[in-house]
């Protein structure tokens, strides 16, 4: 059986475009809550506050590992060391090709 890290590695940069599309999407979207914020005052204000911080709790912080941008910086990280030929995905068609030649040996 033939795996073509190089395949993978293409389809995996692919799919990294799309998660940093997403993200810059993401903070595009923290940014208009913070214009809104400051536009936002009185009654307007005291009715849009609980909707943005909710919003934003749910848009979450990447560094922080919570909400969207947390699990999608998760996505990012089970993609780069799984995927690819430098990833778990190589090392552990490695591993199994030892045991079935282990077998043969015997």
């Amino acid at each position: 059986m033939f795996n073509d890290y190089g395949a993978v590695d293409s389809h995996s940069l692919t799919v990294q475009g799309v998660l940093n599309g997403m993200d810059r999407n993401a903070d595009h979207l923290g940014s208009l809550i913070k214009e809104l914020e400051g536009v936002f005052n009185g009654l307007a204000a005291d009715v849009a506050r609980p909707l943005m911080d909710k919003f934003k709790a749910a848009l979450g912080n990447a560094a922080e590992g919570t909400g969207f941008q947390g699990q999608l910086q998760q996505v990012k990280n089970a993609i780069a060391q799984t995927t690819g030929s430098e990833g778990f995905l190589r090392e552990t068609d490695h591993q199994q090709g030892a045991r079935f030649l282990a077998i043969g040996g015997v």
